[in-house]
């Protein structure tokens, strides 16, 4: 056997490793033995070198301008840690794996670059834990799989899928030349976007929060999907960014206390209705875009709206239409969202004593406005914390509804069994007899005493 058959077959029996095939005429470059920093080494390194970086700390912001392979052992071992970019990839064919990329303002961006892999890599504690930015499709298409994480949670990375569901656990959601693909009930923090579709059709993004992205949700090149029922909140930039993308709805989201809330440009026949956008700086931006703000009969909330409501039928009649897009601007929050009901646990309590309801747990996307208990017992109590006592032995059903500012309801039900307090007689009896018996006694002990000292006196 030849050592280039011994060299295959251990590649083979490896595969969960860090290990990177050469590539003819490509040179393995190591640091800190051949460079002492990994920027040193990149600069030094030819096109398609391997630059293989020893565990340890490494306090340096990289530029990669050329494809290389950048290999570490590990997120755990080998860590990359600097204020500003902490590793930024502006080229074509570059693969990084096996990092730790922390305490950055961007953790890994790649800029107008084709065909990057990224492998076993940890970005956390970055304001911005992951970015991509780009102008052609080719330039998002690339192999980035599950194995990478932002702040402990999965990336989602999909090119060419169809007809799939991301994982609620996922931290950070790119769906590329992707057909009808649902993510939903996720949270999304910390990233350049919290949801990315490029040149995807037919998808969902529904019920999902984020806050502290720099663009919340981006489509580019995208059509005909839905986003629905979403919550963006305090987003750097962009709330929702539509660019060269057109007949998509948007509509029970709210977007607040973000830069912009809403940016189309060469994006036409979007529906948006039924959204709320509350304190933004600018609440609506577009270029070069022509579509649809309302159902037909109402449109979206709209924090600065200061027209008024004739006819009380909850959309404004005056200055219309509002930032020039809105004919029907409704005047109070739109929520179509259901708020979730806690009334806590199951309880076993005893008869004539007090037991605390506690609804603090439950919750709304805007805010609960009321909770109403019903003890199961013909009796009833309101409040988000409430008390109630049970005279008789039995098993009761509790049931909390709450309510938000739009009607909503949502109920939850806990069990109350109610049983006799333990038998507390005989104990009292005992203890009553001992407390007798020890006065008793003490009395005994001090009459003879005085009575032995009385005697002693009168015989002096």
């Amino acid at each position: 056997m030849n050592s280039a058959t011994v060299l295959l077959i251990s590649l083979l029996l490896v595969p969960s490793l860090n290990v990177v095939p050469l590539v003819v005429g490509s040179k393995v470059i190591e640091v800190p033995k051949d460079y002492s920093s990994i920027q040193q080494a990149i600069d030094g390194a030819n096109p398609g070198d391997i630059i293989q970086v020893t565990s340890g700390t490494y306090f340096e912001n990289l530029k990669i301008e050329k494809p290389l392979k950048l290999i570490g052992e590990g997120p755990d071992k080998t860590v990359i840690s600097k204020t500003g970019t902490v590793v930024s990839v502006n080229a074509n064919d570059v693969e990084i794996r096996g990092f730790g990329v922390q305490d950055g303002t961007y953790g890994i961006f790649l800029w107008y670059s084709k065909d990057v892999l990224l492998r076993n890599n940890n970005m956390s504690n970055n304001k911005w834990n992951f970015g991509i930015w780009g102008s052609s499709i080719s330039d998002f298409i690339h192999n980035i799989d599950s194995s990478n994480m932002v702040d402990g949670k999965p990336m989602c990375y999909w090119v060419n899928e169809d007809g799939k569901h991301a994982s609620k656990e996922a931290g950070y959601v790119a769906l590329i030349n992707c057909t009808s693909v649902t993510a939903e009930d996720l949270s999304l923090t910390s990233n350049e976007q919290g949801v990315l579709l490029v040149n995807t059709k037919e998808s969902i993004i529904r019920n999902v929060t984020m806050s502290g992205n720099d663009v919340g949700i981006d489509l580019r090149m995208s059509s005909n999907n839905t986003v629905s029922m979403n919550s963006l909140v305090a987003i750097n930039w962009l709330s929702i960014y539509l660019t060269s993308s057109n007949n998509n709805t948007f509509t029970a989201n709210t977007i607040r206390e973000g830069d912009y809330g809403i940016s189309t440009k060469n994006s036409n026949g979007n529906t948006i209705y039924h959204n709320n956008f509350i304190d933004n700086k600018v609440q609506q931006y577009q270029l070069n875009s022509f579509n649809k703000w309302d159902n037909g009969g109402e449109g979206n909330y709209w924090s600065d709206y200061t027209g008024t409501d004739s006819n009380g039928d909850g959309v404004g009649d005056t200055l219309l239409p509002h930032l020039e897009v809105d004919y029907y601007p409704l005047i109070c929050p739109f929520d179509g969202i259901a708020p979730i009901a806690d009334a806590g646990g199951n309880q076993t309590v005893f008869s004539s004593t007090q037991v605390f309801f506690n609804a603090s747990c439950s919750s709304d996307n805007v805010v609960v406005v009321s909770y109403r208990w019903d003890f199961g017992d013909g009796s009833n109590g309101i409040g988000i914390t409430t008390t109630h006592v049970y005279n008789a032995t039995g098993v009761y059903t509790v049931t909390l509804t709450v309510s938000d500012a739009s009607g909503n309801t949502a109920t939850d039900v806990i069990l109350i069994s109610v049983v006799d307090p333990p038998a507390v007689f005989p104990w009292r009896i005992l203890f009553a007899g001992c407390g007798t018996a020890a006065i008793i006694l003490a009395a005994f002990l001090w009459l003879r005493k005085y009575n032995e000292t009385k005697r002693i006196k009168d015989k002096r």
